[in-house]
């Protein structure tokens, strides 16, 4: 990342792509991915850090950089950008919306968080 100033704004420049490494096969780079991914959670939209867990074979979502008003600010930028857009799916029972990133259940109203979820009936 490299931060500058421009005048009376404060320049962050974030690079688009990252070099993945897997440690388990040495200190080389093993490929590239993105840097930066989109997230809609719930009505929380933002520019976040993507984490890569090449050693695993898997991404993370990480902190956000860039807060957005609504998802099609969001989308725009992402379009223009080509950055991919993780959309957490809500908690569906009676109206919950809680965003679900962690553990969940497939019950009667459909996806549930935990909280709503299976229950030893």
């Amino acid at each position: 990342m490299n931060i500058t100033r421009d005048g009376g704004d404060l320049v962050v420049r974030i690079p688009l792509k990252q070099n993945q490494y897997n440690y388990y096969m040495g200190d080389d780079a093993v490929g590239v991915t993105d840097n930066l991914i989109g997230v809609c959670a719930g009505n929380e939209f933002t520019l976040s850090q993507l984490i890569d867990l090449s050693y695993k074979d898997d991404q993370q979502e990480g902190s956000p950089y860039i807060y957005f008003d609504t998802e099609e600010e969001l989308v725009e930028i992402c379009k223009k950008y080509d950055i991919s857009i993780w959309k957490h799916p809500t908690c569906t029972f009676k109206g919950c919306g809680k965003v679900l990133r962690d553990v969940v259940t497939y019950g009667d109203s459909g996806t549930e968080c935990a909280e709503h979820g299976y229950t030893d009936k």
